[in-house]
């Protein structure tokens, strides 16, 4: 199995390391506690904006999903897009085609998969559910220079694809 070029085993001399620099894990464990923070309290202000229109925060990522990427869109598409689990991504598709909002149609290339289609429904909430997302971003970078954002950006992607390149690294998935 092929490592990530940045990425090595974590040996016992590691983590002793780790232990005698516990203000390195400790400021780490911070970050990861703010991220943690920053998509809970994003989830529920969505929760809260969209409550009118009865839809949760995963049911308007995954519209928000279809408004940016085109309508008719694989579901194995919007699990990898959103990043989400293919049982979590089936239970939000089926209370989106419950509350009338998509259509889910055999893909006609794969009658195994499934087509995702945008009803009237969905696209008249489109500028509504936008607008929450826009203001969601402005709210969080409120007071943050531009220059900043991006390197919280490269940060995090890195930090990403470090624990995408270890958990494959160790479970080859």
């Amino acid at each position: 199995m092929a490592k990530h070029p940045n990425l090595r085993t974590v040996t016992t001399r590691d983590r002793t390391a780790l232990k005698e620099d516990g203000h390195r894990m400790t400021r780490f464990q911070l970050v990861v506690s703010l991220a943690g923070r920053i998509l809970q309290s994003g989830q529920m202000y969505l929760n809260s904006a969209l409550r009118e229109k009865q839809l949760g925060s995963a049911e308007a990522n995954i519209l928000m999903f279809l408004y940016t990427h085109g309508d008719g869109v694989r579901q194995e598409d919007i699990v990898a897009g959103v990043d989400v689990s293919k049982p979590a991504v089936s239970r939000t598709i089926m209370s989106l085609v419950k509350k009338g909002y998509v259509k889910r149609v055999h893909n006609q290339d794969d009658k195994r998969s499934y087509t995702i289609l945008l009803t009237e429904k969905a696209r008249k909430e489109e500028a509504f559910i936008q607008k929450h997302y826009e203001d969601l971003v402005v709210a969080a970078s409120s007071g943050i220079p531009e220059a900043k954002i991006e390197e919280f950006v490269e940060i995090f992607r890195r930090v990403a694809d470090n624990l995408d390149a270890y958990r494959k690294s160790k479970f080859g998935r």
